[in-house]
């Protein structure tokens, strides 16, 4: 009997132990956030540098040792105006020179010139006496010897004149030669005193008073002048994600760590081509135009810059981290059939075929099934950019695209693709871009509603269409809960 009384014991003993060591059911509560109306602004972020849109180096063609300094930094310059002289002794002297050499060269070209005359005159006397002996010979009144002598004669003045032309040619080559040489040195007489080639403002000095300039391969820089700081451009280095949706034209906010409560305006002037490749970084640089009327902004300021992509004022609005939740199991609800069409409609429209029309069939079935794989991959991970995700596959996509068309195929493609993309650039959108959001049916479960989107900053997208309302409570992420 005690034993059959022990064995209930420990029989109950167990299953209240095993019951005990049972989880709790796990519960899900769902955390949501409402519709809302306002406004939305979507930018671009970088960071530049300004930058006077002229600066100008000056520098010396010529060595010296500086002997004045007729301007400081701040200073405000003319085109022209003098800032600063060289000592100048050393070129004096060879002015002096030069000018002796070429007083000496027209002396010299004087006397060819005299030879000259002197040489045509004994022609003319050779000349005379030759006649003669050939007159006094034809009537047997002289011999054949000095009519030798006097053809000899008259042809040694006539070598002579040819000889005394040559020598006025050297002369004059020799005096255009030490012209030059004066010329030169009254040049370089001239470059011993820096003036100023631009108007502006002297933003940097690097030499003073008493210091030796040598001007040898390069000229040193002496002064650097800012042409007008009452326009500055900044130069800043945009990621090659972000570069397509820069363009000229665009506004641009920007603030420098000098003045953080102020904000200034600028406009986007040009996108370089032009690539820069660090650490297999790629950035484009881009030239912003910053007016500077009151002269606050000083050149190498550090300016953080939003880009002004489209603004939309007073429209329905779905919390970015909405899009991004997706319940746990779901995976992806939906297939991608933009990459299938634009894959069939870019083969039919190029007329591709053969190994190429394989190619980039193959391109697009990778892309799309990369797509599902983000999708399925962010299902259970609500804090994933999944926008940025997909941005970066397109970017991709399009790299290995242009390595299998020619070029006037891939400007096709990209013409295709901006049609596509038309209504996601800040522009009126009738479509905008498809995506997904989840909300709470009678049974407090989520339910898949289907939306598009347009423009987005931070925390909002633009509700463009889809079965929501103002105040509609949307999912955007799920708490587990004993």
């Amino acid at each position: 009997m005690r034993y059959w009384i022990s064995a209930l014991l420990v029989l109950l003993l167990a299953i209240v132990g095993w019951q005990w060591q049972q989880p709790a059911t796990e519960k899900i509560h769902f955390q949501t956030q409402a519709i809302t109306k306002g406004d939305i602004e979507s930018v671009v972020n970088t960071a530049g540098t300004t930058r006077a849109v002229v600066t100008v180096e000056v520098g010396t063609e010529v060595s010296g040792l500086i002997t004045e300094l007729l301007v400081d930094f701040n200073d405000d310059v003319t085109q022209g105006q003098l800032i600063a002289k060289l000592d100048d002794r050393t070129y004096v002297a060879k002015l002096r020179q030069s000018e002796a050499d070429v007083v000496m060269a027209k002396a010299s070209l004087a006397q060819q010139k005299a030879n000259l005359q002197k040489a045509e005159t004994d022609l003319n006397k050779t000349a005379r006496a030759y006649q003669r002996q050939q007159e006094l010979m034809a009537r047997k009144l002289t011999n054949q010897t000095d009519l030798d002598n006097a053809l000899a004669d008259y042809e040694n003045a006539q070598a002579q004149i040819t000889l005394a032309k040559a020598q006025i040619s050297s002369a004059e080559a020799q005096l255009l030669q030490r012209e030059a040489q004066l010329d030169q040195a009254k040049l370089d007489l001239d470059r011993t005193q820096i003036r100023s080639p631009v108007n502006g403002t002297v933003i940097d000095r690097q030499v003073d008073i008493g210091q030796t300039v040598a001007a040898s391969l390069s000229a040193p820089t002496l002064f650097t002048i800012a042409q007008d700081l009452r326009q500055m451009q900044i130069e800043a280095d945009v990621d090659e994600a972000d570069i397509g949706k820069l363009t000229e034209g665009q506004n641009v906010r920007f603030q420098v760590d000098a003045y953080p409560n102020r904000q200034f305006l600028g406009a986007v002037s040009q996108v370089r081509k032009a690539a820069t490749n660090v650490s297999n970084v790629v950035t484009y640089k881009v030239i912003i135009d910053a007016p500077n009327q009151q002269q606050l902004l000083l050149p190498g300021m550090t300016a953080n810059v939003n880009v002004i992509r489209g603004q939309q004022a007073d429209v329905l609005r779905v919390p970015n981290a909405a899009l991004r939740f997706r319940p746990a199991g779901t995976g992806a609800t939906r297939s991608i059939q933009t990459a299938p069409d634009m894959a069939a409609e870019l083969i039919k429209t190029l007329n591709l075929t053969g190994d190429k029309a394989s190619s980039v069939r193959k391109l697009f079935t990778d892309f799309n099934k990369a797509q599902q794989q983000a999708r399925s991959n962010t299902s259970n991970n609500p804090m994933a950019d999944m926008r940025q995700q997909m941005q970066q596959l397109r970017q991709k996509l399009g790299n290995d695209l242009q390595m299998v068309l020619s070029e006037t195929e891939f400007q096709r493609y990209s013409e295709l693709s901006a049609q596509r993309r038309s209504n996601r650039q800040g522009a009126p959108a009738d479509l905008g871009t498809a995506a997904q959001v989840w909300v709470l049916d009678d049974k407090q479960q989520p339910q898949l509603v289907n939306i598009r989107v347009g423009l987005s900053n931070d925390e909002y997208s633009e509700l463009l269409s889809g079965n929501l309302q103002l105040d509609d409570k949307v999912i955007v992420r799920a708490v587990r809960v004993d």
